[in-house]
């Protein structure tokens, strides 16, 4: 039933992206109309290119066609800015489908153009993009000489957002080049940028490039951690690519941890969004991390079947240096099944391709960055000289200056005393600010409180920055419910404050309980109280964390239940109900936010609390699959639940 539930879900999120593609592509076909009656509209011509550089990623058939007809319309124009884009586009479009000859095509196209024209703002975007696809083929040497090309106009230029996309760049082919410690510096150095500039989604590829070098320099948990961060960035609704990447990144840190059951969760969720979006190269990537798993859990024969549907996905592509992970994972597999001819014939096909990128291509890359760091050197060195005789200028005119001095004297001094008297006022009103600013500061971190109060943290991080906050799906979250037993008769026994005071006493105990468990507080409904495992930032560890949870809360009202029997006062039993499972989650309300979760798993948790007994901790069979090697459990056998039929159900001991 539960798979049921996820793919009923799956493929809702799936119908609500396609709707929203087929909405952008309509838009898109919208702004083509109207660039046919004005193709010099620079303005028009901006927003087009804005929708193409979002909807490319998730619909390239789509807006390949759309950009060849925007390339048609535009080609009397004297827009130049925009047909060197578009050119650069359809060659990005080309990159991600795989074609990279026709790639290379469109990046010559817009270069020419932009030399031409001299924009070389235009001309850094398309080096740095043409490097990135000349890298995934292998040429090394062409992919430095362009991105050394991209960082010389964009440090002349001195933008932070171009400078953030060429560090990324770079150290992606230091990475490749095996210069980790250099790699890592640029990586730094974009993040640093994009996390000033506040954009999650370059930052996330940063975490995404980190996490990969740390995996290659075998620091697997630090590796784990730069996916998850990356991860939490993605809009894993909306950019479906770079969520697939980031599934992939995780697929390897568990793999690297051997974790390899988890590994191939991921795995294939990643192989299945880059189907979903025609990423050729992601499928390739994706296959080899199956394949990977497969051969470290001992299942050779699958491994082999996954490498061979990638080795024929990657030649077909040209993409080189996945083609060597293959070429080694398969002279593997053939070693082990003492298949030595077909071993012996891949680990020769390893070793001349090897040769040809790891060697030849390696040094003349690395030749070209050394000459690029000279002509630094020698720029600095001619800079110095130039110094110098500035200097000697200086010291001419200072001596002049000298000089004029005594003439100037009764001058300064009046414009000291009035200087004086300006500063006064300023530091005056300086100070009177800051008291102002104090007060600000006090006031917001006061809202920020009550936000927190009412929101998780992630939560109200994105609601402050942007002033709303995606839906998102989670496939493990486990979710309880309390419900006092009687509640109804012992509060006409008690008086309204009294009725306050105890259920507030219970509810902040739980609160205190939950919160060292890692569980977000959902909600409470009269004296139902809801919290959850497993969000906003996903874990595997939910089910265990909640059921230790539950029985803490479940002693803590024993322990209470004696005191107020020994006291000779009415007392609150409690039933408690846990199940594990998929949901959505989100803000709700315009004048109050909620933070919410739906889906079946919160209907059957709901049934788990009411079909249980008081002072017991009642949970399904799925939380029992995920908690049964850390509790004493006891089968109840099929319950009736309401609307949902039997239901196995077990009592967690201790």
């Amino acid at each position: 039933m539960n798979r049921t539930i996820y793919l009923l879900i799956f493929f809702l999120l799936a119908n609500i992206q396609s709707k929203a593609n087929d909405r952008n592509v309509s838009f898109s076909d919208s702004l083509l109309k109207r660039i046919e009656l004005n193709p010099n509209d620079s303005t028009l011509n901006n927003v087009f290119l804005k929708q193409i550089s979002v909807s490319m990623y998730n619909n390239s058939d789509a807006t390949l066609r759309q950009v060849k007809i925007a390339l048609k319309l535009t080609q009397t124009s004297s827009d130049y800015r925009t047909i060197v884009r578009l050119n650069m586009y359809a060659g990005i479009i080309f990159d991600l489908k795989g074609f990279y000859d026709s790639a290379f095509i469109f990046y010559e196209q817009g270069l020419a153009i932009a030399e031409k024209y001299d924009l070389k703002i235009c001309k850094g975007e398309l080096c740095n993009n043409y490097s990135i696809t000349l890298a995934v083929t292998g040429q090394m040497e062409r992919s430095i000489v362009y991105a050394l090309k991209a960082l010389d106009i964009f440090e002349s230029a001195r933008d932070s957002i171009l400078l953030g996309k060429i560090y990324n760049n770079l150290g992606s082919r230091y990475s490749e080049l095996q210069y980790y410690q250099k790699a890592l510096e640029y990586y730094h150095k974009a993040s640093f940028i994009n996390e000033r500039l506040k954009d999650n989604k370059k930052l996330a590829y940063n975490y995404g490039n980190i996490g990969l070098l740390y995996y290659d320099m075998n620091q697997n948990e630090k590796a784990l951690e730069y996916f998850r961060k990356s991860l939490l960035l993605q809009d894993t609704l909306v950019n479906r690519y770079d969520y697939s990447i980031a599934l992939h990144n995780l697929g390897l840190a568990y793999q690297r941890l051997n974790q390899y059951e988890t590994a191939l969760v991921y795995e294939k969720r990643s192989y299945e969004i880059a189907c979903e979006i025609n990423d050729e190269l992601g499928k390739v990537v994706s296959l080899n991390g199956i394949a990977s798993n497969h051969l470290l859990m001992g299942l050779l024969k699958e491994a082999l079947e996954y490498f061979n549907q990638s080795e024929v996905l990657a030649q077909k592509l040209g993409a080189r240096f996945y083609i060597m992970k293959i070429y080694e994972g398969k002279a593997n597999i053939y070693a082990q099944l003492s298949d030595f001819q077909e071993a012996y014939k891949y680990n020769k096909r390893l070793t001349l391709l090897k040769d040809s990128i790891m060697t030849l291509e390696k040094d003349k890359a690395v030749q070209k960055i050394k000459e690029f760091e000279n002509d630094k050197k020698q720029q600095e060195i001619l800079m110095l000289t130039k110094d110098s005789e500035i200097q000697k200028l200086s010291a001419k005119r200072q001596k002049i200056i000298r000089n004029s001095v005594s003439i100037v004297g009764a001058l300064i001094l009046i414009l000291a005393i009035l200087l004086l008297h300006r500063y006064r006022y300023v530091r005056k009103t300086r100070n009177e600010l800051a008291d102002k600013n104090k007060i600000i500061n006090y006031e917001k971190e006061r809202s920020d409180k009550l936000l927190l109060n009412i929101l998780p943290a992630e939560t109200a991080e994105e609601l402050k920055e942007t002033g709303t906050s995606e839906a998102r799906y989670f496939d493990m979250v486990t979710v309880m419910f309390t419900d006092f037993k009687g509640f109804t008769y012992l509060a006409e026994k008690m008086s309204a404050q009294e009725l306050v005071y105890e259920i507030n006493h219970c509810f902040k105990a739980f609160d205190q309980i939950i919160s060292e468990h890692n569980i977000e507080k959902i909600k409470t409904i009269g004296d139902a109280y809801m919290c959850a495992g497993g969000l906003p930032v996903p874990n595997s560890t939910n089910p265990v964390d909640v059921v230790h949870a539950a029985l803490k809360i479940q002693q803590f009202m024993n322990d209470l239940k004696l005191q107020k029997k020994s006291e000779g006062k009415p007392y609150f039993e409690l039933r408690l109900g846990i199940h594990t499972g998929p949901v959505v989650a989100g803000v709700v309300g315009f004048k109050k936010f909620q933070y919410d979760i739906w889906g079946d798993t919160v209907n059957i948790a709901s049934r788990m609390e009411s079909s249980g007994e008081t002072g017991k901790v009642n949970i399904s069979q799925n939380t029992y699959e995920k908690v049964k090697d850390h509790f004493m459990c006891v089968y109840r056998g099929k319950i009736e639940a309401k609307n949902k039929g039997l239901i196995d159900m077990y009592f967690v001991e201790n």
